[in-house]
Protein backbone atom coordinates (compact mmCIF):
# COMPACT_ATOMS: atom_id res chain seq x y z
CA UNK A 1 0.00 0.00 0.00
CA UNK A 2 2.76 2.21 0.86
CA UNK A 3 4.25 1.69 -2.46
CA UNK A 4 1.72 3.32 -4.85
CA UNK A 5 2.29 6.13 -2.13
CA UNK A 6 6.09 6.64 -2.80
CA UNK A 7 5.47 6.36 -6.24
CA UNK A 8 3.76 9.24 -6.36
CA UNK A 9 5.79 11.06 -4.43
CA UNK A 10 8.32 11.07 -7.47
CA UNK A 11 5.50 13.35 -9.15
CA UNK A 12 5.97 15.94 -6.78
CA UNK A 13 8.93 15.50 -4.59
CA UNK A 14 12.03 13.88 -7.45
CA UNK A 15 14.76 14.92 -8.08
CA UNK A 16 16.71 13.56 -11.10
CA UNK A 17 20.29 13.98 -11.96
CA UNK A 18 21.69 12.84 -14.99
CA UNK A 19 25.22 11.69 -15.15
CA UNK A 20 27.10 12.04 -18.31
CA UNK A 21 29.03 9.46 -20.50
CA UNK A 22 32.49 11.33 -18.60
CA UNK A 23 30.51 10.28 -15.50
CA UNK A 24 30.96 14.00 -14.79
CA UNK A 25 27.99 15.02 -11.99
CA UNK A 26 26.12 17.75 -13.31
CA UNK A 27 25.57 20.14 -10.34
CA UNK A 28 22.87 22.57 -9.57
CA UNK A 29 22.82 25.64 -7.83
CA UNK A 30 19.77 25.40 -5.96
CA UNK A 31 16.41 22.70 -5.92
CA UNK A 32 14.53 24.70 -8.65
CA UNK A 33 16.97 23.73 -10.92
CA UNK A 34 17.03 19.91 -10.45
CA UNK A 35 14.70 18.47 -13.26
CA UNK A 36 11.56 16.94 -11.98
CA UNK A 37 10.12 13.64 -13.64
CA UNK A 38 6.39 12.71 -13.03
CA UNK A 39 5.18 9.02 -12.21
CA UNK A 40 5.20 7.76 -15.82
CA UNK A 41 8.79 8.44 -16.35
CA UNK A 42 9.89 6.68 -13.29
CA UNK A 43 7.91 3.44 -13.96
CA UNK A 44 9.72 3.80 -17.45
CA UNK A 45 13.00 4.46 -16.23
CA UNK A 46 12.39 1.83 -13.18
CA UNK A 47 11.54 -0.51 -16.05
CA UNK A 48 14.04 -0.45 -18.58
CA UNK A 49 16.67 -0.49 -15.87
CA UNK A 50 18.58 3.40 -16.59
CA UNK A 51 17.82 4.16 -13.29
CA UNK A 52 18.95 4.30 -9.66
CA UNK A 53 16.16 4.98 -6.99
CA UNK A 54 17.24 6.63 -3.94
CA UNK A 55 15.10 7.15 -0.90
CA UNK A 56 15.91 9.84 1.36
CA UNK A 57 14.29 9.16 4.52
CA UNK A 58 15.18 7.54 7.50
CA UNK A 59 16.97 3.94 7.84
CA UNK A 60 13.74 3.47 10.19
CA UNK A 61 11.31 4.88 7.06
CA UNK A 62 13.03 2.65 4.69
CA UNK A 63 13.64 -0.44 6.57
CA UNK A 64 9.38 -0.30 6.81
CA UNK A 65 8.63 0.12 3.13
CA UNK A 66 10.39 1.16 0.26
CA UNK A 67 10.84 0.52 -3.63
CA UNK A 68 12.10 -2.18 -4.73
CA UNK A 69 16.11 -1.90 -5.73
CA UNK A 70 16.19 1.32 -4.18
CA UNK A 71 19.10 2.76 -1.73
CA UNK A 72 18.81 4.75 0.99
CA UNK A 73 20.83 7.78 1.95
CA UNK A 74 18.99 9.87 4.21
CA UNK A 75 18.83 13.39 3.53
CA UNK A 76 21.43 15.35 5.16
CA UNK A 77 23.89 12.21 5.47
CA UNK A 78 26.83 11.94 3.35
CA UNK A 79 26.13 8.75 1.47
CA UNK A 80 27.98 6.21 -0.83
CA UNK A 81 27.59 8.10 -3.66
CA UNK A 82 30.71 7.27 -5.10
CA UNK A 83 29.41 3.27 -4.92
CA UNK A 84 26.72 4.18 -7.32
CA UNK A 85 27.01 2.82 -11.00
CA UNK A 86 28.22 5.49 -13.01
CA UNK A 87 26.10 6.50 -16.44
CA UNK A 88 22.28 6.26 -14.59
CA UNK A 89 19.91 8.68 -13.93
CA UNK A 90 19.53 8.76 -10.33
CA UNK A 91 15.58 9.55 -8.99
CA UNK A 92 15.44 10.64 -5.37
CA UNK A 93 12.21 10.00 -3.50
CA UNK A 94 10.99 10.63 -0.29
CA UNK A 95 7.75 11.19 2.02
Amino acid sequence: MMKPLLLACLLVLSGLAVFGQTNDVKKYKDDSEIPRVNIEEAKAAYDKGNSIFVDSRSADDYKRDHITGAINIPYGTDGEFKSMPKGKRIIVYCS
